[in-house]
């Protein structure tokens, strides 16, 4: 499994375990919580969860995956910050 090499963007404990095991949900909700720990972003689960499904390739067609396995904040603040399909 590759990681970030940024120690403030490598996974805690807690979503790595989620990573591993699979429940992308749980992983999606511990990055939501490192997010809103150490950022002032409106970053919500849902943003987290496409950053989950984005890291481990789980995606439509018109979007880009990460260049790593576990999401990052970074990802998840990405996500938060992309015009939603309403945006004109």
């Amino acid at each position: 499994m590759e990681t970030p090499r940024d120690p403030d963007e490598r996974p805690t404990l807690r979503q790595a375990l989620h990573s591993v095991t699979g429940d992308r949900d749980a992983e999606a909700s511990a990055l939501a919580d490192r997010v809103d720990d150490a950022t002032e972003d409106d970053v919500t689960e849902d943003d987290a969860r496409e950053a989950v499904r984005r890291a481990h390739g789980d995606l439509g067609v018109d979007k880009t995956p990460s260049d790593h396995d576990i999401a990052t904040p970074a990802d998840a603040e990405a996500v938060h910050d992309q015009p939603g399909p309403d945006a004109d």
